[in-house]
């Protein structure tokens, strides 16, 4: 699927990649489908079952197989093209905001020590790190704090607090 530029420039939610199973509803409709991407407000939803722009749905999202399922009490679509369609969350519980709040903290948070061991790895080996001054900063601790900072906004972004 093609991203519209425009719309992906005016997003003012960064959406995060997820493959998870959901189950919606309507008091007409059952179905079911995959998540493809989620952010604070909303999802990117793929499904055989169409949709349509204005449509109140209930979501039952499945993060992990070993924990209960997410439950949004109202959701609006907001675009549908083909076999993909966004919701907005609308109404939800204080439990499914954690629970999605903490999903998106410890998803960032991996991804961030990821690269921090990466970027610790380059750091060790690069001939920069073999300075004679042990009292000055090394590579390595300017990559570090780089890496904080970045913690620091991406808590930001989800809304977190430092």
């Amino acid at each position: 699927m093609a991203v519209n530029e425009k719309a992906w420039k005016d997003r003012c939610v960064p959406r995060i990649p997820l493959q998870a199973s959901i189950n919606y509803f309507t008091p007409e409709i059952m179905a079911k489908g995959l998540v493809i991407d989620v952010s604070r407000e909303g999802l990117r939803i793929e499904s055989q079952d169409p949709v349509h722009i204005g449509m109140r749905l209930a979501l039952v999202l499945y993060l992990s197989n070993d924990q209960e399922p997410v439950m949004i009490e109202d959701a609006t679509v907001q675009w549908a093209i083909e076999r993909h369609f966004g919701v907005k969350f609308v109404k939800w519980s204080t439990n499914a905001e954690a629970r999605l709040d903490n999903f998106f903290w410890t998803g960032i948070q991996e991804k961030c020590q990821s690269l921090l061991h990466l970027m610790t790895e380059v750091a060790k080996a690069s001939p920069l790190n073999d300075s004679i001054d042990t009292q000055a900063p090394t590579l390595e601790d300017d990559l570090r704090g780089l890496i904080g900072r970045t913690l620091e906004e991406c808590r930001w972004v989800i809304g977190g607090v430092s």
